[in-house]
Protein backbone atom coordinates (compact mmCIF):
# COMPACT_ATOMS: atom_id res chain seq x y z
CA UNK A 1 0.00 0.00 0.00
CA UNK A 2 1.45 3.34 -1.07
CA UNK A 3 -0.86 5.59 0.92
CA UNK A 4 -1.41 6.21 4.61
CA UNK A 5 -4.18 7.95 6.55
CA UNK A 6 -3.01 10.71 8.86
CA UNK A 7 -4.86 12.98 11.26
CA UNK A 8 -4.90 16.72 10.69
CA UNK A 9 -5.05 18.60 13.98
CA UNK A 10 -5.48 22.23 15.00
CA UNK A 11 -4.05 22.98 18.45
CA UNK A 12 -3.92 19.26 19.21
CA UNK A 13 -7.57 18.55 18.35
CA UNK A 14 -8.28 16.29 15.38
CA UNK A 15 -10.27 18.10 12.69
CA UNK A 16 -9.84 15.78 9.70
CA UNK A 17 -8.22 12.59 8.46
CA UNK A 18 -6.57 12.65 5.03
CA UNK A 19 -5.00 10.00 2.85
CA UNK A 20 -1.56 10.85 1.49
CA UNK A 21 1.38 9.02 -0.08
CA UNK A 22 3.78 7.34 2.36
CA UNK A 23 6.83 9.03 0.86
CA UNK A 24 5.37 12.55 0.59
CA UNK A 25 7.62 15.47 1.48
CA UNK A 26 6.84 17.82 4.36
CA UNK A 27 5.79 20.83 2.25
CA UNK A 28 3.32 18.83 0.16
CA UNK A 29 1.84 17.16 3.24
CA UNK A 30 1.35 20.51 5.00
CA UNK A 31 -0.31 21.96 1.89
CA UNK A 32 -2.77 19.06 1.74
CA UNK A 33 -3.42 19.41 5.46
CA UNK A 34 -4.24 23.11 5.06
CA UNK A 35 -6.73 22.27 2.29
CA UNK A 36 -8.47 19.71 4.51
CA UNK A 37 -9.23 22.06 7.41
CA UNK A 38 -10.42 25.63 7.81
CA UNK A 39 -7.77 27.54 9.75
CA UNK A 40 -8.89 30.77 11.41
CA UNK A 41 -6.00 32.82 12.75
CA UNK A 42 -2.26 32.90 12.31
CA UNK A 43 -0.30 29.66 12.15
CA UNK A 44 2.39 29.81 14.84
CA UNK A 45 3.91 26.37 14.23
CA UNK A 46 3.47 23.48 11.80
CA UNK A 47 4.25 19.97 13.00
CA UNK A 48 4.49 17.03 10.61
CA UNK A 49 5.18 13.52 11.88
CA UNK A 50 5.54 11.28 8.79
CA UNK A 51 2.90 8.56 8.70
CA UNK A 52 1.14 9.87 11.82
CA UNK A 53 -0.10 13.46 12.12
CA UNK A 54 -0.07 17.02 10.89
CA UNK A 55 -0.64 19.58 13.65
CA UNK A 56 -1.11 23.32 13.16
CA UNK A 57 -0.62 25.50 16.24
CA UNK A 58 -2.83 28.55 15.71
CA UNK A 59 -2.95 31.82 17.63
Amino acid sequence: EDTVEIAVQINGKTKAVIEIAKDIDKDSALAQGKEAVNINGDIVKEIFVPGRIINFVVK
